[in-house]
């Protein structure tokens, strides 16, 4: 084996061995997870480029590096429960028949971690690394709920290392770079609707073997399979970051972040009923059956302008404004070894964030912290919205504290209530468009997200 095929095998054991089974779910517009910084959440990450406060700015804001002065290391955990409510409008297979089952919460709680530590090499040169989940989706409804041909459990992990540099050219202007290592896993499942696959999409040739002649129907589902995709890939990047210090009160920063490009490999498990006919599910134009498949994602970039302007000597002003490139993403492509891809279309727009904050000093020993953010979503239809991910615009409410509680130790904590506003899913079947076999379905969602952080911060 090449010794780069070694050195890139160790680092993605090391990696998943850190962070294994960690399934986040997305917290952030569409599968994006903001909690990469228990300080940052208490302002809802305003300033994320630009406050430079802690080990976290190997992540936001590389450059933010030659501002600490001594080695740091970070470790914090977020608490992420999220709810997605659906309540099932109307849902009908191709052939007419309604589709039996209600809706549900599809949100699961997880904890995502993460890690940071830096060290100043000179006054001017600074090094740093970071070990987080930036992107993930985590969301799975019970088997019998109305939109199971679309959507079953949808799992995405993402664990992402970052190592970064950063020189101070003057007493203005410092500059960073990173380079980042991801690794991806993902699950998708959904249920398979033999009662139509046996009478419409075969041409009833198998109705009286798996159809609506031996009693296969949805609206009472007792014939239901299931396919399952498991995949995994691995991808690099890189993060630039430019900070200014104006004067002694006002600094701004800037923050890019490359897109990463997956690709994708695995397996698709099919279940099936007994009395499906192998020659149904080995045909050409169906080809339900175990086999490997390939899928291409691309994780969107991102650009972030901050700003942080001290008031005066207890109080602060933060702000930011973050930009994702969700546009690269345009669907999601399944190609199997034989057999027809399976695709979702998204249609994702590049979405904004907006986030204010402020901190107060009541004491040299304690900070507290607040903020509000406005988060677009990249979905801007109906159509193209996706029960595997019901998002919609979000808003941020966040408060937060430090407490220095040595010069070696300090402690940070934060809570944030996000607003996911209402929004609909409408998927209309045709003969010839990809939710033939999945179904219509009308379905309301409404959501929110708790976040809980904890960070420890040593200093020495």
């Amino acid at each position: 084996m090449a010794r780069s095929q070694v050195t890139k095998k160790a680092l993605s054991l090391a990696i998943a061995g850190a962070f294994a089974g960690i399934s986040a779910p997305a917290s952030a517009a569409f599968f994006q997870i903001a909690e990469n910084s228990a300080s940052g959440i208490g302002n809802a990450f305003a300033g994320g480029a630009a406050v430079a406060e802690d080990a976290s700015t190997v992540w936001y804001n590389p450059a933010g590096m030659t501002r600490l002065k001594n080695q740091q290391f970070v470790i914090a955990g977020h608490f992420i429960n999220p709810s997605f409510k659906a309540t099932v409008n109307s849902a009908s297979a191709i052939s007419g028949f309604p589709i039996s089952g209600g809706g549900g919460d599809a949100g699961e709680s997880r904890l995502v971690p993460n890690l940071y530590y830096t060290r100043p090499i000179t006054s001017d040169f600074s090094i740093g690394a970071g070990i987080n989940a930036p992107f993930g989706l985590a969301t799975e409804y019970d088997s019998t709920w109305a939109g199971r041909y679309h959507a079953l459990r949808s799992d995405i992990k993402t664990v992402n290392a970052n190592f970064a540099g950063a020189y101070k050219l003057d007493n203005v202007l410092s500059v960073g770079a990173g380079i980042n290592y991801q690794k991806l896993d993902a699950e998708l499942s959904q249920a398979v609707d033999f009662a139509t696959l046996c009478t419409v999409a075969a041409g009833g040739a198998f109705s009286g073997a798996c159809g609506l002649g031996a009693g296969f129907r949805p609206d009472t589902n007792p014939n239901d399979g299931n396919a399952k995709v498991t995949a995994d890939s691995n991808a690099w990047g890189y993060n630039l970051g430019l900070l200014a210090q104006l004067d002694n009160n006002v600094r701004v920063g800037a923050a890019y972040r490359s897109k990463m490009k997956h690709s994708l490999s695995g397996d698709s498990d099919v279940t099936a009923p007994a009395n499906v006919p192998g020659t149904l599910l080995n045909a050409a134009t169906v080809r339900l059956v175990n086999q490997g498949i390939k899928a291409d994602i691309v994780l969107p970039a991102t650009l972030s302008f901050s700003a942080y302007v001290q008031l005066d000597s207890q109080w602060a002003l933060l702000a930011d404004i973050t930009r994702t490139n969700w546009s690269a993403l345009q669907e999601l492509r399944i190609r199997f070894d034989s057999g027809p891809d399976s695709v979702v279309t998204l249609n994702l727009q590049d979405a904004y964030r907006y986030s204010v904050g402020l901190t107060y000093k009541p004491s040299s020993s304690w900070v507290l912290r607040g903020g509000l953010a406005l988060d677009q979503s990249p979905v801007t239809s109906s159509t193209d919205r996706t029960p595997r991910l019901p998002d919609a615009d979000r808003t941020w409410f966040s408060l937060g504290a430090g407490f220095q509680a040595s010069q070696a130790l300090n402690f940070d904590f934060g809570y944030t209530y996000i607003k996911v506003d209402s929004s609909n899913i409408t998927k209309t079947a045709t003969a010839t468009n990809e939710n033939f076999l999945r179904g219509n379905l009308n379905a309301s969602y409404t959501g929110s997200v708790q976040i809980l952080s904890a960070q420890g911060r040593w200093m020495f």
